[in-house]
């Protein structure tokens, strides 16, 4: 990944919008997200739609060096990413999530906390090839 391109995928962490449904359901995602109105149909699990929509590669092919020093990097990064969320959205709660996995990649995503439905990660499904750091209100 080239210099610039990391910076700016730190940077499209920070920028978010919202987009509602013909349920009134209102999804936040990511400011530079494609999601019409016309992608919003059927969605039955509105917790995985937007984990999955808000995701983000960090970083790729994490090395045994970078995994053991991913914490503190990993904190920061959601804990800010979770503040700019509830600086925006008040009203909303919200779930953050940092994965870093050995050999694999460093990713954040985010959903809401919707009424009857379970987080998107549990952290007993991670091995120890994975860290997972969750970040919640």
């Amino acid at each position: 990944m080239k210099r610039l391109d990391f910076l700016q995928s730190i940077v499209r962490l920070f920028s978010f919008k919202t987009i509602a449904d013909d349920c009134g359901n209102e999804y936040v995602v990511f400011g530079d997200s494609g999601i019409t109105m016309s992608d919003l149909k059927n969605i039955s699990d509105r917790t995985e739609f937007e984990a999955l929509e808000n995701h983000v590669h960090l970083l790729d092919k994490i090395t045994k060096k970078e995994f053991e020093i991913s914490d503190e990097i990993s904190k920061v990064l959601g804990t800010t990413v979770l503040n700019c969320l509830r600086q925006k959205y008040s009203d909303k709660h919200f779930f953050v999530y940092v994965s870093v996995d050995l050999k694999d990649s460093m990713i954040i995503r985010f959903h809401q906390k919707w009424e009857n439905e379970e987080p998107y990660y549990n952290s007993d499904d991670f091995g120890k090839n994975t860290k997972l750091f969750m970040f919640y209100e």
